[in-house]
């Protein structure tokens, strides 16, 4: 496949396509065009060592692409967990692949802030796996969410 004559859009589309094979989307996790790699972030069948990459790119909009995809790395949801981007924390906490530990991280993450993110905390509060004895911290620290 030649990426080098295809239109940004033709990219998009096969960065986005679960069908794309691994050596494409990984090519196409270097393009320069943040678009592009933003679909390889979100594509469901991206190896997890290119979702691992992805999570350094420059672009916020392709690191908040991978705190949402579903199969990205536990370390790399755990790093996110404890970042300076409270949208990312919240897109972790709202990931089902997430731990229990990385939940609980964010938790105490957020707890340590001055003015902790409220959606941060509702996202926690929603995410079923969360322990029943975080719910109740969190309902005394933040009362009903």
């Amino acid at each position: 496949m030649d990426l080098k004559n295809m239109t940004h859009n033709e990219k998009i589309d096969l960065a986005f396509n679960p069908d794309t094979p691994d050596d494409t989307l990984r090519e196409l996790a270097t393009d320069k065009n943040d678009r592009v790699r933003r679909g390889v972030a979100t594509n469901t069948n991206t190896p997890e060592d290119i979702l691992g990459d992805l999570a350094k790119d420059v672009n916020y909009g392709v690191r908040r692409r991978v705190a949402i995809n579903r199969h990205t790395p536990e370390d790399t949801l755990r790093d996110f967990a404890m970042g300076t981007s409270s949208s990312i924390r919240y897109h972790v906490a709202e990931n089902p692949k997430s731990s229990i530990k990385i939940l609980c991280i964010i938790l105490d993450f957020e707890k340590s802030l001055k003015k902790p993110k409220i959606q941060v905390i509702r996202a926690l509060y929603g995410n079923p796996k969360l322990p029943h004895i975080a719910r109740i911290i969190i309902e005394t620290l933040f009362g009903r969410i």
